[in-house]
Parts: C-alpha cells; sequence; structure tokens
C-alpha cells in the first residue's frame, strides 16, 4: 500500500469525521418546575467553572489559563441567552469587583460550590433522577448575597478535551478520538430550599467551543431554556423529556 494511497485514505476518515460533527443536547426538569408551582425568573449566576485539557500523542496535559477564559466566555453565553428569554440575572454581591476583593464573600461561594460538587457527582450520572426529585444542596444555597432575590441559582461547568493535530490524524486511523470535543452543564438550584430544578446538557465536538462557545452552544441555549420553562414566559414543552 503506497503512501499516497494511505495519505488519501487518511484524508477521507477525517471528512467523513468532520460530517458528523454536532451539538447533541438533553435536559431534565423536576417537577416542582414543570407543573408551574416554581418558577425561575430571577437567576443567580455562580462563578462559571471550564475546565480544558490538551491530549496529544504524549497524553494529556492541563490548560489553566485557557480554562479560566474559557469559563469566563462560557458565563458570559449563558447570562446572555438568559436575558434574551426574559430572564432577570441579579449580581448583588457576586459581581467580579466584589468577590476579588472580599475574601468573606470567596470563601461563602467556595462553600456553596463545594457543596454543589458533591451533589453534581451524584446528578451528573443520573441526571434523570431529577424528575423524581431527588437531588438538593439543603439550606446552603440561601447563603450567597443573592439568594434573596433570586428564584435560581445558575451553576455553568464546562469540560473540554483539545486534541493536537497528531492525535486527530492518529485517532481517525485507529478508530479513537478525532476531533476535540466539550461538554457543557447547566443546573439551575433553587434559591431558597437549595432543591434541583432543571438541569441541560449541551455536547460540542465541531472544534469552536474554545475560541467561539457561542457558535458552539448558542443556538440550543435559549431553546433548552425555554423548554425547561425558565424564564416568566414558559416554553411550549416543558416536560423535560
Amino acid at each position: 500500500m503506497t503512501r499516497s494511497f494511505l495519505a488519501t485514505e487518511l484524508l477521507l476518515i477525517l471528512a467523513a469525521g468532520a460530517a458528523l460533527a454536532a451539538t447533541l443536547s438533553s435536559s431534565y426538569t423536576s417537577p416542582k418546575l414543570s407543573s408551574g408551582e416554581v418558577k425561575v425568573a430571577n437567576v443567580c449566576i455562580m462563578p462559571a467553572e471550564g475546565q480544558l485539557s490538551r491530549l496529544g500523542m504524549k497524553g494529556r496535559e492541563g490548560m489553566s489559563q485557557e480554562s479560566d477564559t474559557w469559563g469566563m466566555q462560557l458565563q458570559s453565553v449563558v447570562e446572555n441567552h438568559l436575558k434574551e428569554i426574559g430572564a432577570k440575572v441579579t449580581s448583588e454581591g457576586m459581581s467580579p469587583s466584589e468577590l476579588e476583593t472580599n475574601d468573606k464573600l470567596r470563601q461563602l461561594v467556595l462553600q456553596v460550590q463545594q457543596k454543589f460538587d458533591t451533589v453534581a457527582t451524584q446528578m451528573n450520572r443520573k441526571p434523570k433522577d431529577i424528575k423524581k426529585e431527588r437531588y438538593t444542596m439543603g439550606d446552603e444555597a440561601a447563603l450567597l448575597p443573592c439568594s434573596g432575590k433570586s428564584d435560581a441559582l445558575v451553576f455553568v461547568e464546562g469540560t473540554g478535551s483539545v486534541l493536537t493535530g497528531g492525535k486527530k490524524a492518529f485517532g481517525a486511523l485507529v478508530a479513537g478520538p478525532s476531533h476535540s470535543d466539550a461538554s457543557l452543564r447547566i443546573t439551575f438550584v433553587d434559591a431558597k430550599s437549595g432543591d434541583v430544578l432543571a438541569y441541560t446538557f449541551l455536547y460540542n465536538n465541531n472544534g469552536k467551543f474554545e475560541q467561539d462557545p457561542e457558535a458552539a452552544y448558542g443556538k440550543r441555549l435559549g431553546k433548552e431554556f425555554q423548554r425547561i420553562g425558565i424564564g416568566p414566559r414558559p416554553g411550549p414543552d416543558s416536560t423535560g423529556k
């Protein structure tokens, strides 16, 4: 088999893989939200957590600086689409300047985030159990300055793998990973009771998620938020199915 033939085969495989690139999504809603018992029109967005890693032929390495930038971009995209559907974003006591200068506030945010992380570990394995109202943070959700004027806290988490060119080519040849991909998880938690009200998961492998999160996720976000009943005007389907 000649090198030119191998090169042609590789290009065809990569092209086929690119054609399969897509943004997939799924959402789950608690009965309290889907029934209208609880409404989410005012939200407080927690500092987003972005985690990117570079995957090459020698293994995986962290991308701490890129992760921080990506997290801020994801938070901005989520906030913009919440506003577009009519939700009011409350930032009282949670602005970047306040978080930077107020050590007590940072510790409080960390405490609430750690509590959520514990719940999220279980929830991410079985998100369907949100419909059974099995997940709650408890009273700690109400500790934040913005909780009093919010219906829900919004937790934004992004996780992505950025493949090097060599890793993409190798993955295509051996039927392994051949596309950079990332997932975006958005969870709405009752700001008073701490109960998980809704969860949205978006997956993207078209390579745009790092440079342009809006292009990667924006088209689906507003639709998913309305579908699960976020905002003052519920969407046509808030069953969370």
